[in-house]
């Protein structure tokens, strides 16, 4: 375990390098090379805060009116044509009125990154909710943010991914981390280690535990150490841990997709399920842990990745049993669509 000594100060985190923006160029072998950029004129996290809450619109060089006055030329051509039967003009004219209606409606006003909220067994857009996590992210940008006295378990904190660089965050704000890997060495620690001396402020730890997330007996083990040896009660739980299957379809299925449905899916579930167990023994329930749940837009429209879309759509029952089962008052739920 790595730690820096305690402060009474009130540590805050603040981002300080460029907002980059993703970039992908082909080369003239056909390879593909992925790369992050410093994004054009946004220098201050504040101005990609800015960025991010303004809307997708459509873009202006497109004229609305134009196509409008086109699609109903298109239909007054078309109706009278003598050869097309009252029948085929019924279906066509629907069609026309559909897309007539569609051009008329006002944009839609939905930033790129925005909230949903349950509406009935929908999930809907919510303008307010949004509107308040921005609020949010402009004051993180402008005031800082901290995470003294919190404590936050991360899987799947590998090189590149999204979960080291949330570590990094936890970690400048002060924050005690436990991080798994499931390939503890020398030059493992030694990489975390860096981490550490590079970004942990006053208060802050980090604890590297080695952990295989497809063992039921090393899930509730960790949670254990957490609880009992660390003495130590989660704030924050960021299960990122995943597993590629590419290449695999329904005839393809092996091992692996059944070890990776495992790890994503069935001792995540088993993970909280442990936690919640913890909790509940020591009547911890006025403090529930903060879990953000890896989910993806894929839902099988990628295809060729064995289990991983089912791993990942399967997530998204937690939001119903949060309600219909037990556990509610020991864990908050959010879910965050990646990709």
């Amino acid at each position: 375990m790595l730690n820096k000594k305690r402060t009474s100060r009130v540590l805050s985190h603040f981002l300080v390098t460029f907002p980059t923006a993703p970039h992908t160029e082909i080369t003239e072998k056909g390879e593909i090379v992925y790369s992050e950029v410093n994004r054009e004129n946004v220098r201050k996290l504040e101005a990609y805060v800015e960025e991010m809450a303004s809307a997708d619109q459509i873009s202006g060089s497109v004229n609305i009116q134009k196509i409008q006055d086109d699609v109903v030329k298109l239909w007054n051509v078309v109706k009278s044509q003598p050869e097309i039967s009252e029948e085929q003009k019924s279906r066509i004219k629907a069609l026309y009125d559909g897309v007539v209606r569609s051009l008329r409606k006002a944009p839609d006003n939905r930033p790129l990154l925005h909230l949903k909220r349950r509406v009935g067994t929908q999930w809907e857009y919510s303008s307010n909710l949004t509107g308040v996590y921005f609020d949010v992210l402009n004051e993180i940008a402008t005031s800082g943010t901290t995470f003294k006295d919190k404590n936050a378990l991360i899987t799947g904190v590998g090189k590149g991914s999204i979960g080291v660089e949330i570590l990094k965050g936890l970690l400048s704000g002060g924050a005690h981390v436990v991080v798994t890997t499931s390939r503890y060495s020398r030059a493992t620690v030694e990489y975390y280690q860096g981490i550490f001396q590079r970004f942990g402020s006053r208060g802050s730890a980090l604890t590297v535990v080695p952990f295989n997330q497809g063992s039921k007996q090393d899930v509730e083990a960790l949670v254990d150490y957490i609880y009992t040896t660390l003495g130590l009660d989660l704030d924050y739980i960021i299960p990122f841990a995943a597993v590629p299957e590419n290449g695999r379809q329904i005839d393809g299925l092996d091992d692996k997709s059944e070890l990776a449905h495992r790890i994503m899916l069935v001792n995540l579930l088993r993970l909280l399920g442990t936690v919640k167990t913890k909790k509940a023994s020591r009547q911890i329930v006025t403090r529930p842990t903060q879990v953000v749940l890896p989910l993806s837009p894929n839902h099988g429209l990628f295809g060729n990745d064995g289990l991983y879309s089912e791993s990942k759509i399967s997530l998204e029952t937690l939001f119903n049993r949060w309600s219909s089962e037990s556990w509610g008052e020991y864990l908050c739920l959010v879910g965050a669509v990646i990709g």
